[in-house]
């Protein structure tokens, strides 16, 4: 949602965006429209099988073929899709006789490049789970033939397609964190990240099977934990600050799960980011913030989360809830009521509720909480994705470009870890 720049004050802006939002959600418009819009999805492993799922409740969406060259996850994917989907073990060959209107993309992400010009080239719009791609030069090839082609592109990067984050972004771009001078993300969990191969080690095709299941393993099909986690979570910076990182520091390495993987199981990265200052600041010289990240697999604590740190407060964000702490001293932002006895009061912005936490960190504060318990993020960046398509709108919540940029950051984390040495963001990227 562009942000409304000439409302005349904070609380003008909240109680704006409630009502768009509430009145008129995604979900909501899109339904309106006429006719089904024809889907075929490739790749029906769990993260396609999720996505068959959520476009199998979307009214407009009428999922005509799914493909998968492992007849297990085809079966799987058919079964979710329904009796009218045809199956394709080749995904060519159901480009070529479904001829669908929109391709859903969820293939490992080796693959994304050659499938995403492929599907563009059928004259398919498309929606490509991330990464965009597995290299930078993939990216910028694709990126290229997607603004040639004037198709409909998204990347699927779901966070922007949350409540949550959307008020996070109004937020910041309204000064209520005042200057943002810090960042800290984390995806966090205690697993091996394996996932079991349904033959015994000593048969013949044992190997090439663990291969397949597990591709996120092994450095020829993936691009470990950074790709497939920190992804969301550097897209989310990227985002708040309207800005791509000039340089990043990172380490990593297999350290715990030593049983032949090739991606690490822990990754720490130190990113920097040149601001511009905002919201009647004197200075208006560029500025540094600095974010780390890490993801680790051998302990879960505080799971999956960003940390944005401002002069005038601080964003706990979450996908099903966020909490916002002031600093101590910080002037009234305008919008948070008191009722009778005194006590902050629950208000409502973006159509979510926002009410004080009854259990907060007593050294932090009372935060200001922010819930989206019911949401799905997944089902409404699909739902979004279909509008844009329904509307030829190239502009989706998450483009080329933004999935270029958000492959950038992630890939230059990975060529730190490698190298051993700080790496700058490509500078053809930066705008």
């Amino acid at each position: 949602m562009k942000l409304p720049h000439s409302l005349s004050t904070r609380r003008e802006f909240i109680v704006t965006a409630a009502g768009a939002l509430a009145t008129a959600s995604v979900s909501n418009v899109f339904a309106q429209g006429a006719g089904k819009i024809r889907v075929a999805v490739i790749g029906t492993g769990g993260r396609g099988c999720d996505l068959v799922r959520k476009l199998s409740t979307i009214e407009s969406a009428e999922i005509v073929a799914v493909s998968d060259d492992y007849e297990p996850h085809l079966r799987n994917g058919a079964r979710y899709a329904g009796k009218q989907a045809k199956t394709f073990s080749d995904y060519r060959k159901m480009l070529e006789q479904i001829k669908p209107a929109v391709v859903v993309v969820a293939v490992p992400l080796w693959l994304h490049y050659q499938v995403c010009c492929d599907a563009l080239d059928s004259g398919a719009d498309v929606f490509c789970e991330k990464t965009m791609t597995h290299s930078i030069e993939e990216g910028r090839k694709l990126a290229a033939k997607v603004r040639g082609s004037k198709q409909v592109f998204q990347v699927g990067l779901q966070r922007r397609a949350n409540p949550i984050y959307n008020q996070a972004r109004a937020m910041i771009e309204t000064g209520m964190l005042g200057r943002i001078t810090a960042a800290r993300c984390q995806w966090h969990r205690n697993n091996n990240w394996r996932r079991p191969v349904p033959v015994e080690r000593t048969h013949a095709k044992w190997n090439e099977l663990e291969k397949r299941l597990n591709w996120r393993l092994y450095r020829k099909f993936s691009q470990g934990l950074m790709a497939e986690l920190g992804s969301h979570q550097m897209d989310v910076i990227n985002w708040m600050f309207d800005a791509a990182p000039s340089r990043v520091m990172a380490t990593g390495g297999v350290d715990y799960w030593r049983d032949g993987r090739e991606v690490a199981d822990n990754v720490f990265c130190i990113y920097e980011y040149t601001l511009k200052p905002t919201h009647g600041e004197e200075s208006r010289d560029p500025y540094t913030v600095r974010v780390t990240y890490s993801s680790l697999c051998n302990n879960a604590y505080e799971g999956a989360s960003e940390l944005i740190m401002g002069t005038r407060g601080t964003l706990f964000l979450t996908d099903k809830k966020g909490l916002l702490f002031l600093e101590k001293g910080a002037d009234d932002v305008g919008w948070v009521k008191k009722d009778a006895s005194g006590t902050n009061a629950s208000i409502v912005t973006s159509g979510k509720t926002l009410g004080l936490t009854n259990d907060p960190w007593a050294f932090r504060g009372k935060p200001v909480e922010i819930d989206n318990e019911g949401g799905d993020d997944t089902r409404e960046e699909l739902v979004s994705f279909l509008h844009h398509v329904r509307d030829r709108d190239l502009q989706t919540i998450c483009d080329v470009n933004i999935g270029l940029r958000n492959a950038a950051t992630i890939l230059i984390a990975n060529e730190a870890i490698d190298a051993r040495k700080t790496v700058e963001f490509p500078r053809d990227l930066r705008s």
